[in-house]
């Protein structure tokens, strides 16, 4: 029963992400963005909106004093797994990326350094309140660095976007509402399953969860792989990688400290 509703919440998981999107879409058609920053400032982040709101429900629970770190580092690192495997892999299939060299420095120095900071900070078996915030503040300056040199002055145009403000508001709450009560049904019988199961909270994470909230990343990159835009694709999971190397694990521990076992911090 329990791996029947996390299905159900990551299904409302990828529909609340879409409808927010969409949204998100709607407000730069109607402000005339460029695709630049449309897929920067919105497709990148708006595809992490399950890992977040994973992480915000797991870390209230944390703080209530339910043990469920393994969810919060487990979702994390598990989506990040998926995506610059599974994920870049087929979207890959479907066409040759090519990316210019100054964006793949940038790219890949955040890349590693997510995944450096979050070994240094875990490597005691625990991620403080200040290491989280610090971890807040890498992602900020890598998307701070990422807008500043943003160069696309072309006007986007979002086929199946909300063209009205009242279509854009309805789209926004109700993705916003679905997004809660999925986030609640995912990590509420992700505990319970690793409790039948008998294995670490973090296995089901990673096995369940991460793959699970990978979905918006594997519709985005597939989709625009489909129309022949390589940066676009693999950019989206470049800046998710990055994203969930740093905001759910940051967000995560600058609600309550997060505790990370030494052999998943190996992996």
């Amino acid at each position: 029963m329990s791996v029947f509703l996390i299905i159900i919440g990551l299904i409302g998981l990828w529909l609340g992400t879409k409808w927010v999107i969409s949204a998100a879409l709607g407000i730069a058609n109607l402000f005339k963005l460029s695709h630049g920053f449309v897929g920067v400032a919105i497709l990148a982040v708006g595809t992490d909106l399950p890992e977040v709101f994973v992480t915000l429900k797991a870390s209230l629970l944390q703080l209530s004093g339910v043990e469920s770190s393994g969810i919060i580092t487990g979702n994390a690192i598990g989506s990040s797994i998926s995506q610059i495997t599974v994920i870049l892999g087929i979207a890959a299939l479907l066409l040759t990326f090519k990316m210019p060299k100054s964006e793949l420095i940038l790219n890949g120095i955040f890349l590693l350094l997510s995944v450096v900071l979050v070994y240094v900070f875990g490597h005691d078996g625990n991620i403080t309140r200040v290491e989280g915030i610090l971890l807040i503040i890498t992602y900020l300056l890598y998307y701070y660095l990422l807008l500043r040199n943003n160069k696309d002055e072309t006007t986007a145009q979002n086929e199946g976007a909300p063209d009205s403000i009242p279509k854009i508001i309805l789209f926004l709450i109700a993705g916003l509402i679905v997004l809660i009560g999925s986030s609640h049904l995912v990590v509420e019988n992700a505990m319970k399953l690793a409790k039948a199961w008998g294995v670490e909270q973090s296995f089901v994470g990673i096995a369940v969860i991460g793959l699970g909230t990978s979905l918006p990343e594997l519709a985005v990159s597939i989709g625009a792989a489909i129309k022949k835009s390589a940066a676009m694709s693999v950019g989206n999971v470049i800046g998710s990688n990055i994203f969930d190397g740093l905001i759910p694990i940051g967000l995560g521990a600058s609600i309550t400290d997060v505790k990370l076992e030494s052999g998943f911090l190996r992996i």
